[in-house]
């Protein structure tokens, strides 16, 4: 058994892991990480330990919520110290669960509170109940009659001047485009009046043979 081991047996406590190197000593009991070496001793209590990395210097810091734990790298072989603190999850795990509040006991269930009876509705008059129940009245509706379809109404005729009133633009037409056509060496003054008179003589026979059909 090393010195170290040695001076942590002395303080009663019983180890679930331990590791002692040539400078040290570290072991984990139900509640705490324990430090020795030459200085003395030092405490770390699971539950509130949350990180391990590199600290200041050749040194392993071990953080809680409150304090630190510095390891010296000189202290122990560093592979394992590296083994040792990666299997210290599992007891700070157990740690937190063992310091977790407890749920609050189940208290006395008190009743709900009755509820009031529902008052019943007040009785009609005698004279309501012996009477006899009267029957709802029905109308009936009178049978739909069949509505005759209309009668088609005859077509009038069109009018007996639509068809000589169109002849009669297509003459007035053909007659101006013909007289153009004929008298190229016309004024020209003469042969635009000319076209113009007979398309809008031929226009206004036409309009009038479509408004009389």
């Amino acid at each position: 058994m090393g010195k170290y081991e040695a001076a942590f047996a002395q303080l009663g406590e019983r180890a679930l892991a331990q590791l002692e190197g040539p400078g040290g000593f570290l072991a984990v009991t139900e509640t705490h990480l324990v430090f020795l070496d030459e200085g003395g001793v030092q405490r770390l209590e699971l539950a509130r330990i949350r990180r391990v990395g590199r600290g200041e210097g050749h040194t392993l810091t071990v953080q809680a919520d409150q304090g630190a734990l510095e390891i010296p790298l000189r202290a122990f072989p560093l592979e394992e110290l590296k083994a040792f603190l990666e299997g210290l999850k599992p007891h700070v795990a157990r740690a937190r669960r063992a310091t977790a509040a407890p749920p609050p006991a189940p208290g006395p269930q008190t009743p709900p509170p009755e509820r009031a009876p529902t008052p019943e509705p007040p009785r009609p008059p005698l004279w309501e109940e012996e009477a006899p129940p009267k029957r709802p009245s029905v109308e009936l509706a009178p049978e739909p009659r069949e509505t005759p379809p209309p009668a088609p109404q005859p077509r009038g005729g069109g009018s007996p001047l639509a068809l000589p009133l169109r002849l009669l633009a297509l003459l007035t037409l053909g007659y101006t485009v013909a007289f153009v056509a004929l008298n190229p060496g016309a004024d020209p003054w003469a042969l635009a009046g000319v076209v113009l008179g007979g398309l809008g003589l031929a226009l206004t026979e036409w309009s009038l043979a479509t408004s009389s059909r």
